[in-house]
Parts: C-alpha cells; sequence; structure tokens
C-alpha cells in the first residue's frame, strides 16, 4: 500500500521530484548547468536555482529545458505533470488550521514581507489587513470550521500583519466591491468603525482603495476574492474557497490574475470618489 502524501506537501514533493528529473536529464545530456543556460538563454542561476527546488519553473521552462536535453516523450509528459502539481498548491482549511487558526497568518505575512507590490480584490468582505480587530474576531469566529481555540492570538496576528502598510516602499492596491463593504459577520454595528479604518488607511500614499458599486460595470466575473503578491523571485495568487487555500505560481495564470485585478480596478471609482463614497456610506449605516 503506497504512503499518502498529506495535504501541503503534495506540492512541495512535486517540486523535488521535478527539480531531480531536470537535474538527471541534464545530466544524462552531459551538460554542465552552464552550458544549459548558455543554450536555452537563461541566466545560471535560474539553472541552479530550479534545480535546487527554489523556483518554480513554469510549464514552458520545463518542456524547453527537456527538449534542449532530448528528452524522452515520457519524460516531457512526467515533467509537465510534476510542473503543474509544483505551480498549484491546494490545502484544506482543516490542514491550514492544524496548528490553529494563528499559525496561518504567518505564511501571509511572510508573502506580505517578500512582496513590492500587493493588490487584493474582494466581492465578499474586508481584506485581513483593513480589518479592525473586532472585525477580524467575527470574521475568524465566522471560518473557524475546524474549532480551534486560538483566536484572540489569531486576530492579534492580523492585526500586527497590517503594520507592513506604514512601509512606504511597498504599494498595495485594494479594489472593493460595494457588497464588501455592507457585509458584516455578526451585526451592523461593527461598521462604523470598520468603514472609519478604511478611510484612515486610505489616506496613506502608497495605498489605493477603490470601490465597485453595484449599478457599475465590473469588466470581469467575480467569481472570487484574491490576493496577489508581487515577489522578485515567486509572484503568488491566493484563491479563497470555502473549504480550501489555492496558492498559484504558475507565471500564466498569475499573469492573468494581474490582468483581472487591473480591468475591475479601471471599472472602479477612483480614489477619491471611492473615500466619498465610504464616507457617505459611513454616514447611513
Amino acid at each position: 500500500m503506497g504512503e499518502v502524501v498529506p495535504e501541503g506537501k503534495r506540492s512541495d514533493t512535486a517540486r523535488q521530484e521535478l527539480a531531480s528529473l531536470l537535474r538527471t536529464a541534464r545530466l544524462d545530456r552531459g551538460m554542465s548547468g552552464q552550458e544549459l543556460a548558455a543554450a536555452l538563454g537563461w541566466s545560471q542561476s535560474k539553472v541552479s536555482k530550479i534545480e535546487n527546488g527554489r523556483t518554480r519553473p513554469s510549464s514552458d521552462d520545463v518542456r524547453t529545458w527537456l527538449e534542449a536535453c532530448r528528452a524522452s516523450a515520457e519524460t516531457l509528459h512526467h515533467g509537465s505533470e510534476l510542473a503543474e502539481g509544483a505551480l498549484v498548491e491546494s490545502r484544506h482549511w482543516r490542514v491550514i488550521h492544524a496548528d490553529g487558526l494563528s499559525s496561518g497568518q504567518g505564511g501571509v505575512k511572510a508573502l506580505e514581507a517578500r512582496s513590492d507590490t500587493v493588490r487584493s480584490f474582494q466581492p465578499s468582505l474586508i481584506p485581513g489587513l483593513l480589518q479592525t480587530a473586532e472585525y477580524a474576531r467575527q470574521v475568524l469566529t465566522a471560518v473557524n470550521i475546524s474549532g480551534q481555540n486560538d483566536i484572540p492570538e489569531a486576530v492579534s496576528a492580523r492585526i500586527s500583519r497590517q503594520d507592513v502598510l506604514y512601509d512606504s516602499d511597498r504599494r498595495f492596491e485594494f479594489t472593493l466591491t460595494d457588497s464588501a463593504l455592507r457585509w458584516h459577520p455578526q451585526g451592523r454595528e461593527i461598521l462604523p468603525a470598520q468603514l472609519d479604518r478604511l478611510l484612515s488607511i486610505a489616506t496613506l500614499t502608497n495605498v489605493s482603495l477603490r470601490v465597485l458599486p453595484l449599478g457599475a460595470p465590473f469588466g470581469h466575473l467575480q467569481s472570487n476574492g484574491f490576493l496577489l503578491f508581487e515577489t522578485q523571485d515567486e509572484p503568488t495568487v491566493i484563491v479563497e474557497t470555502f473549504t480550501r487555500e489555492l496558492r498559484i505560481t504558475d507565471p500564466q495564470e498569475v499573469a492573468q490574475y494581474r490582468d483581472i485585478h487591473t480591468r475591475l480596478t479601471e471599472h472602479a471609482l477612483s480614489e477619491d470618489d471611492s473615500r466619498t463614497y465610504i464616507r457617505d456610506l459611513a454616514t447611513s449605516t
């Protein structure tokens, strides 16, 4: 009976196996890393990072590498499968929360710290980086499907993540729908403070906060919210479903999410008009 690989480890396993397969293909061809890099028009550093599992190559990169090494059709097929598995990580919430709700905040915080720009689209709720403590407490309570006991610690961890907003070397672009502004986990009484928090953060020069009113054309379907972390080494998209978190690093998919965010933002109100919209909503709430 084969060993069952825990969720969350499968993408790492695929990455390691892919790195081994590519290294073996190069060695079987009798090429040095420098020779392969020259043949592909890449830097030797890129070849080294891929072979050491520090960079996830795209499916096109894998195919180009294996073709340069004249690998068999079977190896090309296997490499394509491994590339797909390495570029999309799917984890159930029970796995992410196995060590408590607060532990999940650490992984996102690390991505935020490595990012030059963070792009966020939310159709249903206020993003974590913009939440008040009470809003965060109610949201984390609502999503605590595994019954963890560290909600106060998780709230504290989420709020501490917000320090990154004050780093003027980083850029944050938030696009929210009208529905996200109006939704509340338990009671409407938390909304005035939450909307006031949005107006405060919107004054930061490195933060763009724009609203998509219900009556405006949206430019794209709003199937789900997402976060796009623009890092130097590996831009990453996080998509949350009811039961899972998806982490996508496939360059082509990341580019699609980047384009989606651009189109949604283009249809949103200007930053000045968005602040007026939020201010008017706070007055009527």
